[in-house]
């Protein structure tokens, strides 16, 4: 379909049947702060992600309901802050889970396994990754899980509670996928979507019939549009 007349047709949508959550919609992001993202990804951007921030910058946070299946898109101002600060609290996890490690590699039970293995093997034990290795999670293919958060990763919608939809810009076919990071389990399953184009059709489809997306099945309420889980789940 297409990023710009999927959202356009979102944006009708909500205009006749959610106004009020219409309304939190944002005007597009600033040419040069888009351009200035575009250049800083190492493998750039996705068209549609490009495409989609000139359209809005995201939408406004506020009690009138979320535009995607349970999550509120993000401004790009924001998106960063939330990458930077996730980036920020997993370098202090993967600090400690690596010195962790380091230290049982260097007990004497390990160390008499690893002994152990090539002795009775005939090979040198491989050597596991270390817990935290953002520049080998970088190296990996996008929609490859890697357990922790990287710079490749960019958030582009959050739920209010720690989880969030993110883009992953890495190289590979599933380059410019979205995947869902949950603060316990990080990027805890393979990509979603194949797109960000593949998410808004998936959400309007659901906005017109009323069949689930993302296990969320949308209602209206006073011009406010709600996700919640269908009946019997």
């Amino acid at each position: 379909m297409g990023t710009r007349k999927a959202w356009a047709e979102i944006v009708e949508w909500l205009g006749a049947n959610a106004p009020v959550t219409a309304r939190t919609i944002r005007a597009p992001a600033p040419e040069a702060f888009i351009r200035s993202f575009e250049e800083a990804a190492p493998n750039g951007w996705p068209k549609d992600l490009s495409t989609l921030y000139r359209l809005f910058d995201g939408a406004e946070p506020s009690t009138a309901g979320y535009i995607l299946p349970s999550y509120r898109p993000l401004p790009l101002k924001e998106a960063e802050e939330t990458r930077q600060m996730l980036l920020d609290v997993w370098a202090r996890v993967g600090e400690e889970a690596n010195a962790l490690d380091k230290q049982e590699k260097r007990s004497p039970l390990h160390v008499n396994l690893r002994a152990a293995f090539e002795a009775y093997g005939g090979a040198l034990a491989p050597t596991p990754h270390k817990p935290y290795d953002p520049a080998h999670a970088e190296a990996e293919e996008a929609g490859t899980r890697v357990s922790m958060f990287i710079p490749s990763f960019l958030p582009v919608a959050d739920d209010g509670s720690g989880d969030f939809l993110f883009v992953d810009l890495r190289k590979g076919q599933q380059y410019g996928c979205v995947s869902e990071y949950f603060k316990e389990e990080a990027d805890w399953r393979p990509a979603m979507w194949p797109s960000l184009d593949a998410l808004l059709a998936d959400t309007l489809l659901s906005l017109r019939t009323g069949q689930p997306a993302l296990s969320f099945m949308p209602t209206v309420r006073e011009g406010r549009l709600h996700w919640g889980i269908p009946p019997g789940r």
